[in-house]
């Protein structure tokens, strides 16, 4: 586990301490994840409601809990206890210069499938392989400029082997003439399970990867061990039937964005809120958007996604599945993930806090709680 350094102090990750000098300077344990939180986020507002979130998953607490949390902090950091700054109505910013520790980034390998490449990754080493079938456009070695996203990573591959891709199409994966089957996007996964040596594994599907892990448990069952979902959905039109779908009209608006502003942040608002007014994510957002896809490819890929509808697959899964939901996700409304809840066997729904859709965009913990727990309550794979 990571150490970090700012000023003279050290935060020590794997032996929950703070440092200075050479001298441990004792801290309470949710003042330590307070400025840990804070520490692996500088110079981002971290608002009350994530860091209760993170801090008291599943509780109510009163804000007077957190302002005591980061009292304790800034008593801790004596003098330089301003790093700590507020920011008035939004949260709390660490403003000092941290110096990150060296983690060397996975190795990012190619598996066949058919006459194409897909790029994949292997993280940590736990007893159960987790296969992270991605959302709409991503770019593997990108992703881990992100913070968050690479604290996400890195929290799932504290459990389990993790292997990550790029879908058919995007980031390090080759493109390929027209637009992939759902059959084809299906064997992928199976292809990047052979080369990294994984018989069965978790299948955890993110927003519109949600419908291909859904479509690969049902026709993959001898290799899925079980099933997660996060912000994932049925369909992406409207119906009488799934009236949480946005329209046709509103899809053609989400097209014209892609169309008129592809190279910039498109759609942060809508899936990451809690991340919308950050310049250094906007930043990043953007430059991971324009190296994931290009423009028409983009266009293309998310009218593909349109027509995604696997209602009729959900009762033919007959993994375990766990289902999570942010109950104020702005783009995949909470009754879609009750939903798919409600139609798979068996499946566990777990409503988390907050509005954004990206999983790494809100509180880390919550949902990584939640899928250890998840997963440590299965026989082995």
């Amino acid at each position: 586990m990571p150490a970090y350094r700012f000023g003279p102090f050290e935060l020590d990750v794997a032996g929950a301490r703070l440092v200075r000098d050479g001298a441990e300077i004792r801290l309470r344990p949710k003042a330590f994840a307070a400025l840990r939180l804070l520490v692996e986020n500088p110079a981002r507002v971290i608002s009350k409601e994530d860091l209760i979130a993170s801090l008291w998953p599943g509780r109510f607490v009163s804000d007077d809990s957190v302002c005591q949390a980061l009292s304790d902090v800034r008593a801790a950091l004596g003098e330089h206890g301003g790093m700590i700054a507020t920011v008035p109505k939004l949260g709390y910013r660490f403003d000092g210069a941290v110096e990150r520790p060296a983690e060397p980034e996975p190795e990012t390998h190619y598996a066949r499938s058919g006459a194409l490449r897909i790029a994949y990754q292997m993280v940590g080493d736990g007893p159960i392989d987790l296969v992270c079938v991605p959302g709409w456009v991503t770019h593997l070695e990108l992703g881990w400029e992100e913070p968050s996203l690479a604290r996400f990573y890195r929290g799932m591959a504290g459990f389990s082997r993790l292997i990550l891709f790029d879908k058919r199409g995007t980031g390090l994966s080759d493109r390929a003439a027209g637009l992939p089957t759902i059959e084809q996007r299906m064997d992928d996964v199976r292809a990047v399970m052979d080369a990294a040596g994984s018989r069965r594994a978790a299948i955890v599907g993110m927003s519109e990867g949600g419908g291909m892990a859904i479509s690969f448990a049902a026709a993959y069952p001898e290799r899925t061990h079980a099933l997660i979902l996060f912000g994932a959905f049925a369909k992406r039109v409207w119906s009488e039937d799934y009236p949480w779908a946005p329209t046709p009209a509103e899809r053609q608006l989400f097209f014209d964005e892609i169309e008129r502003s592809w190279g910039g942040p498109v759609g942060i608002e809508q899936i990451a809120p809690g991340r919308a007014a950050d310049p250094i994510f906007r930043s990043w957002w953007a430059k991971y958007q324009r190296r994931s896809a290009s423009p028409g490819a983009a266009l293309a890929l998310a009218r593909m996604n349109t027509a995604i509808d696997v209602c009729a697959l959900l009762p033919a899964v007959r993994a375990p599945t766990l289902v999570m939901h942010r109950t104020g996700d702005r783009d995949a409304h909470i009754d879609e993930g009750r939903y798919i809840a409600g139609r798979i066997p068996a499946a566990r729904l777990a409503e988390l806090p907050g509005e954004d859709h990206l999983f790494f965009a809100g509180a880390p913990e919550p949902p990584l709680e939640r899928m250890r727990e998840f997963l440590g309550g299965l026989p082995p794979a």
